[in-house]
Parts: structure tokens; sequence; C-alpha cells
């Protein structure tokens, strides 16, 4: 399965952006090599002056408490929470759980990326990609910081915690359903699929990414070896491949035309679930930031 992140080099059949982009291609994010620890572990190992314990992770299986959405508008867009787990960590059962809690609330889009830095322990994961620890890698040096590790959850791009339990995780994300909007969302049904817009709201500084998420819903995997040797684990909203459709500078209203019967893609299971993230860019290396809003296409 091609779980590649990869940039359109013509105009997409699925989702077309329109002739409004402006701003030219930011340079590509050149991620650095993480190197496993010798012994068994959470955390890939540190550079130096990186701080210690950021590794050690206490995530709780314990019910979420009910999030306060009643007020809300149902068509709310979702607030991203993006879990960075493996297979081979005994540490990420609880953080898999907790992800498949949130995949309750229809206001929260959790997303599970599968990263393969723990594949040397005796268990490859079935749903790892390169890709997918690259992107963990470049929210570090996002965030300046020097290691990696599993399980981490990222609420929207920007906030992290390296043990929330489910209070301070709903804090989080509470913080965001509530913030401003930065970019104004129009969709309209059409005979074909729909029309979605984007209007930015205030001045949006880098450049913006569109991108594709394919994610499968849920899948139960039987691990016979490595670590969670013995246990069969759920995993919600497994991301199997990510793909850029356009990068935008945000100068103008950015309109997408979304024809639901092409974005699926026989390669993948028919299940697939779609969904866009719309992420600003930082810095010269166009380093993930904050995720300005989310759309559920199916």
């Amino acid at each position: 399965m091609n779980t590649q992140m990869h940039i359109s080099n013509a105009v997409l059949p699925a989702i077309m952006a329109a002739a409004m982009l402006l701003g030219p291609q930011a340079a590509g994010a050149q991620a650095p090599i993480i190197a496993a620890p010798d012994e068994p572990g959470r955390m890939a190992a540190p550079g130096p002056g990186a701080p210690r314990g950021a590794g050690f992770n206490a995530f709780s299986t314990m019910d979420l408490p009910p999030p306060p959405t009643a007020h809300l508008p149902t068509e709310a867009e979702p607030v991203v929470v993006e879990l960075f787990t493996s297979q081979g960590c005994s540490s990420c059962p609880p953080a898999d759980h907790m992800l498949s809690r949130l995949s309750e609330d229809p206001e929260i889009l959790p997303l599970s990326y599968h990263v393969d830095y723990w594949d040397y322990l005796g268990w490859a994961d079935s749903f790892a990609s390169p890709e997918f620890t690259e992107r963990q890698e470049a929210y570090a040096r996002s965030a300046g910081e020097r290691s990696v590790y599993t399980p981490q959850m990222i609420v929207n791009g920007r906030d992290t915690s390296v043990a929330p339990g489910p209070a301070q995780l709903m804090a989080i994300i509470d913080a965001h359903r509530f913030a401003p909007a930065m970019v104004n969302i129009d969709r309209e049904a059409t005979e074909d699929g729909e029309t979605i817009e984007l209007m930015p709201l205030s001045e949006l500084g880098d450049a913006v990414d569109v991108v594709l998420v394919r994610y499968l819903p849920e899948r139960l995997v039987e691990v016979t070896a490595g670590e969670n040797r013995g246990r069969t684990v759920r995993y919600t909203n497994i991301v199997v491949q990510l793909e850029l459709l356009s990068r935008w500078d945000g100068a103008a209203p950015l309109r997408l035309n979304v024809h639901p019967e092409e974005i699926r893609d026989a390669d993948y299971p028919p299940d697939t679930r779609h969904a866009l993230l719309i992420q600003r860019m930082t810095g010269a290396d166009a380093l993930p930031g904050e995720i300005l809003t989310a759309l559920r296409l199916d």
C-alpha cells in the first residue's frame, strides 16, 4: 500500500484548486535521521542538550468526560488530534484506546499515524510508514525539539503534552474548539459533489497546505511478537495516505471542487474515509504548524 505524501503535478480530478491560488511553493522539509535507542523504550535517541525524561508516558484508559458540545453548531469544523503510535510500543495501547473514544465525538477528528522506528523490537507495524515518522520528526523540528517519542498526541498541529490524562486532553481540545476561526468555510452541494470555498478571516502569514487524508475507520490487530505480544489492539482512524493537493498563500479565497466518486481509490479498502487538513507551514523548510481547519469529506 502506498502511504507516500506527494504533490500533484497536474490538476487533480477529485479536488481541483481554482485559479485564484497565488504565491510560489516553499521548499520541502528535510527531516534528520532518527536513531532508535539500543534498549527498548518509548523515546528515540535525543540529540545533545535535549531535556531528559521526555519519553515517559502515562496515558490513562479511563473513560473521557463528556465533552461540552450541546450548544455548539452541528456543522462545526472538527478539532484535529493526531496520535503518533506503534504496534511495537507497549506504552501505546492506552493512547490508542483514548483516540478511539475521541472518535465518538463528531466535533473531533482523531487521526492515528503509525511510525516505524520501533519495528526493530521484534514486531513490524503493519500500518507504519517512514513518511509518518518524517511527519512527527518535522513537528519536532518545528517546535525546536530534538527527539520524538510514542505515544504522542498533537492537537490542531500546535499543542502537545507528554502524558495527558483525559481531563487535560479535553481541556486542550476545548481551547481549540472555542478559539476564533482563522478561515471561513462555505460548502455548497453540486450535482456531482460539492464546492468548498476557503476564505481567510485574517492574515495567515506563512504558506498553507491543503492535504487530503485517507484513513481506515477501525482495525483489530493481533500482535504475536515484540513488546505487545499476545495482545489484540483496536486501532481507530488509521492514516494510510497523505496527499498534498495545493499550497495556498491565503491572499485570496480558494475554491475546491470535490467529486466523491473520484477521490475513492481502488488501491485502498472500500471503507476508506477522507478528510482535508488546512495546515499552516512555517519557515523556509515549510515545517508543519497549526491546523487552521479540517473537513470530513464522507
